[in-house]
């Protein structure tokens, strides 16, 4: 492990899928020149134009397959309710053959349109790369987490400088959630064919089978391309402003550092996720300590009782560094919000909803949270 390689440290040893991807998005980046800082107008045109060809995907994709269904039942034969299961099986078959084919050209689409679309909001997020020398470490980390994003890969499971990101997550739980990250997708096809059958049972409604599909999967398709967007836009910013972070960290004492390493080391434990972003935070923060300790032994007991006798400015410090951590991590709710509540409540500052989600906005319009 190394503190000035967080890259290797995030993806010790990706996947042959993770390679392929991070290669194709290193790529794009070197055909393309990097911006001094984030264009918002053309990031808000990639974001339209990726989330777009995504439904589009959905749409024609969910029509075709409920067209062939309404077409199986209404033309192949004319008694299909009159016919046994086993003599349905025939029809079943080809009709199962053109939904897999019909899904699998979908998938590939959508596949090259979120890595496509994730090296587009990479490069005009204003991710400083140089086009002709190799990759610093730092942006080599954005690249290979941007890939799973687009790849849609769960967690790594690995320790990130020491520190477990499955460590709230225990025995059946962990089990039951990589199982279930594995069927995601079938289950949710599953879910939307079930409820799809449920609503249109009536005979009197299976024409309006390609009518409603269609619309259902484009809504689908377009939801997580925006999830996936969101997600590489966060931690193509990751680099520059940790970096800021950490020139604004440059007058605080060590003791105040280690207690930011503490809270960063924390929130990957309640993400269940190490973020690229936190990773990187992390990995500066070690570095900037007397030894340069290669791994962190996270203590929130002990951590929470040093923040609450901080003194106020180092307290400050830390509060505003914690929150934009939380950021630069996700969306503010669910376990980042709890964990920021818990942070200033320790420190016995108000916690001001409306101006972390000022920060929040500020940040995913391309400005500094």
């Amino acid at each position: 492990m190394s503190l000035n390689r967080p890259d290797k440290e995030y993806a010790p040893a990706p996947g042959l899928a993770q390679r392929w991807a991070s290669r194709y998005v290193q790529g794009y980046l070197r055909r393309q020149p990097a911006l001094d800082s984030p264009d918002p107008h053309a990031l808000k045109r990639a974001r339209r134009w990726i989330i777009a060809w995504a439904a589009l995907a959905g749409m024609i994709s969910g029509t075709l397959i409920g067209g062939a269904e309404w077409f199986m039942r209404e033309f192949a034969t004319g008694h299909w309710e009159a016919m046994s299961l086993r003599e349905q099986l025939p029809y079943w078959a080809g009709y199962l053959a053109v939904a897999g084919t019909i899904t699998a050209l979908e998938i590939g689409f959508l596949y090259w349109n979120a890595l496509r679309g994730v090296a587009n909001i990479t490069r005009l997020a204003g991710l400083h790369y140089g086009q002709t020398d190799a990759l610093e470490p730092d942006i080599q980390l954005t690249v290979h987490g941007v890939s799973r994003a687009a790849l849609e890969y769960p967690s790594p499971g690995s320790l990130i400088y020491g520190v477990d990101p499955h460590a709230y997550l225990h025995g059946w739980r962990l089990t039951f959630r990589s199982l279930l990250y594995r069927l995601k997708i079938s289950l949710s096809s599953f879910l939307l064919r079930l409820l799809l059958r449920r609503l249109l049972g009536r005979l009197t409604l299976r024409g309006f089978l390609p009518v409603l599909t269609g619309p259902l999967y484009a809504a689908w398709n377009a939801w997580i391309a925006a999830r996936i967007i969101q997600e590489a836009y966060l931690q193509a910013r990751g680099p520059a402003l940790v970096k800021h972070l950490m020139k604004t960290l440059a007058d605080s004492d060590e003791h105040t550092r280690r207690l930011l390493a503490q809270g960063v080391g924390e929130l990957i434990m309640r993400n269940q996720h190490p973020h690229p972003n936190l990773v990187l935070l992390l990995a500066r923060l070690l570095d900037s300590l007397t030894g340069k300790p290669q791994a962190l032994e996270v203590d929130w007991p002990i951590a929470l009782r040093d923040y609450a006798q901080l003194p106020a400015p180092a307290r400050q410090t830390l509060l505003n560094t914690l929150t934009q951590a939380a950021l630069l991590s996700g969306t503010y709710r669910g376990s980042r919000k709890k964990f920021l509540a818990e942070v200033f409540a320790t420190c016995q500052t108000p916690l001001r909803n409306e101006d972390i989600k000022v920060q929040q906005r500020r940040l995913l319009s391309g400005q500094a949270p």
